[in-house]
C-alpha cells in the first residue's frame, strides 16, 4: 500500500478536496472498519454515504478492496422532498496517489427502492443511520436488494445509551441544521440496531462497542469506566457500536414493525 503523503490532496472528478480535519478525527474509527472488512473477507464493496470521502480513500488505497461503487447523495437538501436516482461516473485519487473510477448512486436512499448494476458481496453503512429521518428499513431493505446470499453488511453508529455528563445543562437532542440530512436524526441503542437489522434480512455475525473518538474533560473518565468487564459498563460508556451481518434471505417487506418505530398506520413495507 503507498504511503500517505498528509499534504496531499484527495482529488475527486478533478477537484481537490480537503477532508483532512474529518479523516484525523476519524482515524480509528476507519482503521477499525478496515480490520472488520479483512475479517470477513470483503473484496467488492459498495459504500453508502461516500461524503465526505474519506472512507472510500481508505478502501481505495487497500488493495484487498475493489469499490464497485458508492451510493451518495449529490444533492444537500433543505428539505426532506423526494430526490431522483441517478448514476455519474465518479474519479478519485487518494493522497497516496492511487486512482480509482466507480459509479455513484445519487438518490434518497430511505425513500427511493432501487437497483444498482454492480454486484457487491459486502456493503458499508458507517456514520449513515444515525442521518436518517423517517424509514432507515428503507436503506437496509435496498442493501438486502443489492447483495447475495450470504453477502454482509457492516454499520457503525453512535451509541445511543451513551453517557451525558450531567453537569452539562443542555439538550441531549441534536442542534438543527441548515441541510435536512446532515442532522443526527436518532441515536440507537445496540439492541435496538440488531432488531432492525434482523427485520430486513439479515443474520447478525457480530455487533459490539468501541471508543472511536478524542475525549477531553470529565469525559475522559468515560473510557476508563468503559472497559470494566460488565455489559452495563460497555453500553453506557462507550462511543459508537457496530454490526456485522450476513443476508440470510431476500425482504421485500418487514414481517413486524421494529422497535424503534411508533405504532402508526403508515409505514410502507411492514406488514404490522
Amino acid at each position: 500500500m503507498k504511503s500517505r503523503d498528509q499534504n496531499a490532496p484527495m482529488i475527486l472528478n478533478g477537484e481537490p478536496l480537503d477532508n483532512s480535519r474529518y479523516s484525523l478525527y476519524h482515524k480509528r474509527r476507519i482503521g477499525f472498519t478496515l480490520k472488520k472488512l479483512h475479517q470477513v473477507g470483503a473484496r467488492r464493496i459498495v459504500e453508502v454515504g461516500g461524503h465526505p470521502w474519506c472512507m472510500t480513500s481508505s478502501l481505495v488505497d487497500d488493495p484487498q478492496f475493489d469499490l464497485a461503487a458508492t451510493v451518495s447523495a449529490e444533492e444537500l437538501t433543505q428539505w426532506p422532498d423526494e430526490i431522483p436516482v441517478t448514476s455519474k461516473t465518479y474519479t478519485l485519487q487518494t493522497a497516496a496517489g492511487r486512482k480509482a473510477t466507480f459509479s455513484n448512486y445519487s438518490g434518497n436512499i430511505e425513500r427511493t427502492r432501487f437497483s444498482i448494476t454492480e454486484r457487491p458481496d459486502t456493503v458499508l453503512a458507517c456514520e449513515i443511520i444515525e442521518h436518517l429521518i423517517r424509514a432507515p428499513h428503507v436503506m437496509l431493505l435496498n442493501i438486502n436488494h443489492w447483495l447475495p446470499d450470504g453477502g454482509k453488511v457492516m454499520i457503525t453508529t453512535p451509541n445511543g445509551a451513551a453517557f451525558q455528563n450531567v453537569f452539562r445543562i443542555k439538550s441531549p437532542t441534536a442542534g438543527y441544521r441548515a441541510h435536512t440530512y446532515m442532522r443526527h436524526s436518532y441515536l440507537y441503542t445496540l439492541p435496538q440496531l440488531i432488531d432492525l437489522v434482523s427485520l430486513c434480512g439479515f443474520a447478525i455475525v457480530e455487533a459490539g462497542y468501541k471508543d472511536m473518538w478524542p475525549r477531553t474533560g470529565l469525559s475522559s473518565a468515560c473510557g476508563w469506566f468503559g472497559t470494566v468487564p460488565f455489559s452495563y459498563c460497555r453500553a453506557k460508556f462507550k462511543q459508537m457500536i457496530y454490526v456485522i451481518a450476513e443476508k440470510c434471505k431476500h425482504q421485500e417487506i418487514l414481517d413486524s414493525r421494529p422497535v424503534v418505530y411508533a405504532a402508526d398506520l403508515d409505514w410502507e413495507f411492514i406488514r404490522a
